[in-house]
């Protein structure tokens, strides 16, 4: 019997309340998906072809775009990482410039390393003294498509992973202006609509990569690339292969129609009542327990995301979430030093709110002036070569502690939330390395850097 389906089934027979990701929390919503096999198909006569364009998936895409506002749609086996790569190669020339938010996840490194692509960075303000990261200024992407005139495109993460979301508007208003696409990734946003937001096609974005998975009842790895039709269809075809399989997986497609298609009835509902309760929940957080939430006063929040800070109480968020996993059966999606983050979805019941809220209660946990420095932004590296150059460069692992001077070759990326601190191509001073070591890291794990041997014939 295999090992790694037993640790599933030992995991799924625990009963944790889910406040992870996928969004179905392991309940059958799409009760069709309860018997696999019959429908697991593949490009046969009256299937279609995903690459193609063809029927009945066309119907299917059809049906999403006009759900989320959008001109077209492709649906994708390869998650939001397949989506993003596509959009931004569908967007970016090889050898191009593309504006990107410095918190966007680490498979746009992937993207810009294989397009030899050279990042311009625009950076979101921080919230709080926690460093979590806010909203990027109309004015910083202004300023960077001045001094860039060259770029292409504009990339921007809307929900981020604490829930923050972007004013895509304004930000669309300013790429146009300047004639480049804006490109949002919005893995986290596929329920948006269904929590009373628009969708970022409809705030005037020309490509979003959504996950279904992520926060829908979709199977794991299933995505969608809206399109406001700026990027033409048949470019995006030809495009999405390029970083998937050529053998799609038919259950993948069909969970996503399947997903559109409840959200358009019954999970419409559930989600307007998981926003209705996230709200209450944080208000309640903060009435009721040591800790404090993530709220509207500090920036518009994806109303299904609850963000919790432990800053000033006697637990990190890493050590709460070891808490709530090992004594009180509640997993989250992601801890870093001063929160948790718990994605809320249609499938969670009152039981699993109260669950979780009846933990945070819990008298173990007490208020204590904050002892941790302020988590600053983080320094801005400079460049010693270009992303590509460092990425297929001769390179080695050394630990954290004495990368000083050398050039990141991989991207340093706490996981979750999978947002690269360093690029490749950055040079590394102590100053990052403190403040990794403030944050996520001891300083003694391996990160990889390039031969210097290597780093002195790409030097700029």
């Amino acid at each position: 019997m295999s090992s790694f389906y037993q640790q599933l089934k030992k995991q799924a027979a625990g009963k944790a309340a889910r406040f992870h990701m996928p969004g179905h929390k392991g309940r059958p919503i799409l009760p069709e998906l309860n018997h696999p096999f019959a429908i697991d198909y593949t490009e046969i006569e009256g299937t279609g072809n995903l690459y193609e364009g063809d029927e009945p998936i066309l119907s299917a895409e059809q049906a999403a775009a006009q759900y989320y506002g959008a001109q077209d749609c492709l649906f994708l086996t390869g998650g939001s990482t397949q989506a993003l790569m596509t959009a931004i190669a569908a967007a970016v020339p090889a050898g191009g410039t593309l504006v990107i938010d410095r918190n966007c996840h680490k498979s746009a490194t992937h993207a810009m390393a294989l397009l030899d692509l050279t990042p311009e960075f625009v950076v979101p303000e921080p919230l709080d003294e926690t460093g979590l990261p806010g909203l990027i200024s109309p004015q910083a992407v202004e300023n960077a498509l001045v001094q860039t005139p060259e770029a292409s495109a504009v990339l921007v993460t809307s929900p981020n992973y604490y829930g923050v979301m972007q004013d895509i508007p304004a930000l669309a208003e300013i790429c146009h202006r300047h004639g480049v696409p804006l490109l949002v990734d919005a893995a986290h946003g596929a329920h948006l609509k269904a929590a009373g937001r628009k969708s970022p096609i409809e705030e005037g974005a020309d490509l979003a990569a959504v996950s279904t998975h992520k926060t829908l009842p979709a199977l794991g790895q299933s995505a969608l690339l809206l399109s406001s039709g700026r990027i033409p269809w048949e470019t995006l075809l030809e495009t999405a292969p390029m970083f998937g399989t050529s053998s799609p997986s038919y259950l993948l497609l069909a969970s996503i129609d399947l997903a559109r298609a409840w959200l358009e009835g019954e999970g419409g509902e559930a989600y307007a009542a998981c926003a209705r309760r996230v709200a209450a929940l944080r208000q309640e957080i903060d009435r009721t327990t040591v800790f404090s939430a993530l709220t509207e006063t500090a920036a518009p929040l994806d109303p299904c995301r609850l963000t919790v800070c432990c800053r000033g109480t006697n637990v990190t968020g890493h050590q709460l979430n070891a808490i709530l996993h090992e004594s009180f059966g509640i997993d989250v999606e992601m801890s870093d030093r001063d929160h948790i983050v718990c994605i809320c979805t249609g499938a969670d019941t009152r039981r699993d709110y109260a669950r979780l809220m009846g933990a945070l209660r819990d008298k173990q946990f007490t208020r204590r002036p904050a002892e941790s420095q302020p988590l600053l932004p983080f320094p801005a590296p400079e460049r010693g070569c270009s992303l590509r150059q460092a990425w297929f460069s001769q390179n080695i692992k050394i630990p954290l502690e004495q990368a000083e001077g050398r050039i990141c070759a991989r991207p340093v990326t706490p996981y979750p939330p999978g947002v690269p601190l360093l690029y490749p191509g950055e040079r590394i001073r102590q100053v990052h390395i403190e403040f990794l070591r403030a944050g996520w890291y001891t300083g003694k794990e391996p990160i990889c850097v390039m031969e210097e041997a290597d780093a002195e014939r790409n030097r700029d």
